[in-house]
């Protein structure tokens, strides 16, 4: 088992968050309890918070909207960046623009 953090275990640690990982399940992992691991990652600026760090989706969405994507997200065990993401993906693989943003008339004329 591992007893020291490295750089490169550092930089794993955010996709294990977005996993689903738990602090201590990290932790755990490494060698290290997890009061240590809260500690060099906020030494480091990592966080440990399930869904990452809260931050401002820079689209112009309505406080509406992203509350609405906060919930959905949480409901799917993901953060909201993450689910816009994956429907933005979605929508692009799957050429649903038209669907999505309920344009019929351009439906109906295809």
């Amino acid at each position: 088992m591992t007893r020291k953090l490295t750089d490169e275990i550092y930089g794993l640690i955010p996709a294990l968050i977005a996993e689903g990982k738990t602090k201590a399940e990290i932790a755990e992992t490494y060698g290290v309890t997890p009061s240590t691991l809260q500690v060099q990652c906020c030494r480091r600026g990592i966080s440990l918070r399930q869904g990452g760090p809260r931050i401002k989706l820079s689209l112009g969405l309505s406080d509406a909207a992203l509350y609405a994507l906060r919930i959905a997200a949480k409901a799917r065990r993901k953060n909201e960046t993450r689910l816009a993401r994956d429907l933005l993906e979605a929508i692009a693989k799957d050429d649903l623009y038209s669907a999505v943003l309920d344009t019929r008339k351009e439906l109906i004329a295809a």
